[in-house]
């Protein structure tokens, strides 16, 4: 493929202005951007069109979207663009693209963590459970080592928290009883759903925390379409910590986190948290989510009564630290013993790396 071949970029958002960037300092053409939400009516002079108004079906386009650019490459196919990349192909075939994702610090960080953790991964390495999660560790780590394309990860195109080893456990006989951590706007709820619809997996109830107002707001919209299903859907506008308290928070990222440096009074914002172990009494939950943007630890030592009692399947963000991709399974296996694990990398770039612990009785 030529680099002066003139492509489009779906998405407009911060993925497909990065691309953009690192396309422009190689002279490529970018005719357009296509995007289902932005207002605006261009980037850098570069026009922004919906979906419905693509004005050139013949050239190609590259899905910036993390996480689900094959599904959305997949629906322009269909809607008749001619060619199309994902976020996998994309990284293929302009290697340079991969330097706008990565700041200094954070390869700095990756990749000392290879080295200094070397005793602990190799841990991690001996209790996974299948020989595609230690694949997917060792993919991991030559990629944090050199954090260059050759060695890019890639999507797996699972869907994330229900890959299909996961939907024929025996743990679902009686069905599920979910817990959201990080509940966002909904995506997961939607996920969750149409998943189990799907496999034919009773669905008890969900449970989700989401502590951001606006994405609580869409949440609620979310749960509101769901309220004619057969299960019920408990909303807590709330943070998952190691117990129940207020903390500062900083609303301003897309996915709200919690800033644990501040005073709250300096701050000006403050939210509360609370432990699994006391907001879940008697539910008899048997799977828990969490992504929660690092604080997956508080979260987890908030939850111990659950796990160590109920053992439930767990599935946990790793990758907001270097050092949670080993740390996480290492606290899990010390409050119950009883749970193997497997690992994988569902997102772009190294992200939503998911540890599934999975409980042996």
């Amino acid at each position: 493929m030529k680099d002066n071949q003139q492509v489009a970029i779906y998405g407009a958002g911060g993925n497909g202005q990065k691309v953009y960037r690192a396309l422009k300092q190689k002279n490529i053409n970018v005719a357009f951007f296509i995007d289902l939400y932005s207002e605006a009516s261009d980037f850098d002079g570069c026009p922004i069109y919906r979906p419905s108004a693509i004005p050139d079906k013949s050239v190609l386009t590259l899905v910036s979207v993390s996480c689900i650019s094959e599904t959305i490459k997949q629906d322009l196919l269909q809607k008749g663009v001619e060619s199309c990349m994902n976020m996998n192909e994309i990284i293929e075939h302009y290697p340079y693209v991969l330097d706008e994702f990565l700041r200094l610090s954070d390869k700095q960080k990756l990749s000392s963590s290879v080295e200094k953790d070397a005793k602990e991964l190799a841990w991690l390495r001996s209790i996974l459970d299948d020989e595609p999660s230690k694949r997917c560790l060792d993919d991991i780590l030559a990629y944090r080592r050199s954090l260059n394309s050759e060695y890019y990860v890639k999507n797996d195109w699972l869907i994330q928290y229900f890959p299909p080893w996961l939907l024929e456990l025996p743990l679902w006989k009686d069905g599920i009883s979910f817990v959201d951590c990080g509940a966002y706007i909904g995506d997961t709820l939607d996920s969750v759903v149409a998943t189990l619809d799907k496999a034919n997996i009773k669905i008890n109830s969900i449970l989700c925390f989401e502590p951001d107002p606006a994405n609580y707001s869409s949440l609620q919209n979310k749960a509101y379409e769901l309220r004619d299903k057969p299960f019920s859907t408990y909303l807590f506008p709330c943070g998952v910590w190691h117990s129940n308290t207020i903390l500062s928070f900083d609303a301003c990222q897309s996915q709200g986190k919690f800033d644990y440096t501040k005073n709250i009074l300096e701050l000006g914002k403050s939210l509360p948290v609370v432990a699994l172990d006391q907001t879940c009494i008697g539910s008899k939950v048997n799977f828990i989510k969490m992504d929660i943007e690092g604080t997956e630890p508080q979260a987890i030592d908030g939850a111990k009564q659950i796990i160590q009692t109920s053992a439930p399947l767990l599935a946990i963000s790793v990758y907001h630290k270097p050092d949670h991709l080993w740390q996480i399974a290492k606290q899990i296996h010390e409050l119950n013993p009883n749970y193997k694990f497997r690992l994988h990398c569902h997102g772009d770039f190294g992200l939503e790396i998911i540890l599934y612990a999975i409980p042996v009785n």
